[in-house]
């Protein structure tokens, strides 16, 4: 196994760092260290700052505690920070990108995105987004599905890189209740309502039970406990990691044709931009031509 870890030698990138070592140390995974040098600016000072780069990057590299004994390799890029780390991801052929939290510079991810975001979007490989410092190894892990091949292919992912043999793991399904407003407008009994939920439940379950059942995720596997919250899918995975507190959250996203590379799909956004927690973001396969 082979991971990436992309850094603008930020304290923000510095959690990312870490994590990177903590996995590939628990992997046996060979880690490779990522900087990238804007090239929009004389070749001299681009020169210039590859040389201090590399030496701040071979720095941490020997200081950080989670790196020690692995021997990282070091690549210092120029060009735009996305395109670089999903070119060399590439080039090297990831299994895992590991990078910082998104900078929340909220007008000018409106128009661009933030560079993990862009990576998620353009990229094929599945980027861990690291927003918590690396204290321990993750050992509450939360699989957001919707019934989707999007979340089944991100859950075998998570399984094959072994996110799913590190801690307990919950899987999580959002779920709405057909015609409730219906029933709110006919005035009809809070205890009625919810019986109509309940029940809403318990079919939705038993469906999610059945999808998961065909999902391989590898020997040994067992049906990992469910947790369904009714309401929108987004609002109801905040309220679902409120409550549960895991490490990390994992999720599909969304495809890569001319649409797909603007979107990630709108849980997947809004979990980037809103969740505390570390998120394993994992794009659909790559479509044979």
């Amino acid at each position: 196994m082979r991971l990436l870890c992309a850094t603008d030698l930020s304290s923000r990138s510095d959690r990312a760092l870490r994590r990177a070592g903590l996995l590939a140390r628990e992997a046996g995974a060979e880690l490779v260290l990522l900087s990238v040098v804007d090239d929009d600016q004389p070749d001299i000072l681009v020169a210039s700052e590859r040389r201090e780069v590399a030496m701040l990057l071979a720095e941490q590299s020997r200081s950080v505690h989670e790196l020690q004994g692995l021997e990282p390799r070091l690549r210092v890029e120029s060009g735009d920070a996305f395109d670089a780390i999903i070119r060399i991801a590439e080039a090297e052929a990831v299994h895992l990108i590991v990078m910082g939290e998104h900078r929340k510079r909220l007008l000018r991810d409106m128009f661009v995105g933030t560079t993990i975001e862009r990576v998620m979007r353009r990229g094929h490989r599945p980027v861990l987004m690291v927003n918590r410092p690396a204290e321990r190894p993750y050992r509450k892990i939360l699989a957001a599905i919707d019934m989707s091949e999007a979340s089944a292919h991100a859950l075998r992912t998570a399984a094959v890189l072994r996110f799913l043999q590190r801690g307990e793991v919950t899987v999580f399904h959002a779920f709405q209740q057909p015609g409730k407003g219906n029933l709110v407008l006919a005035d009809l009994p809070n205890a009625s309502i919810a019986a109509h939920v309940a029940v809403t439940a318990t079919e939705t379950r038993g469906e999610l039970i059945r999808f998961l059942g065909g999902i391989d995720l590898g020997p040994g596997s067992r049906l990992p406990p469910i947790t369904l919250e009714e309401g929108a899918p987004g609002e109801a995975l905040r309220r679902c990691v409120e409550r549960l507190s895991p490490d990390l959250v994992v999720l599909g996203t969304r495809g890569h044709g001319p649409l797909g590379r603007l979107i990630l799909g709108s849980v997947a956004d809004e979990a980037l931009r809103t969740l505390e927690c570390d998120i394993l973001a994992v794009p659909p396969p790559i479509s044979p031509p």
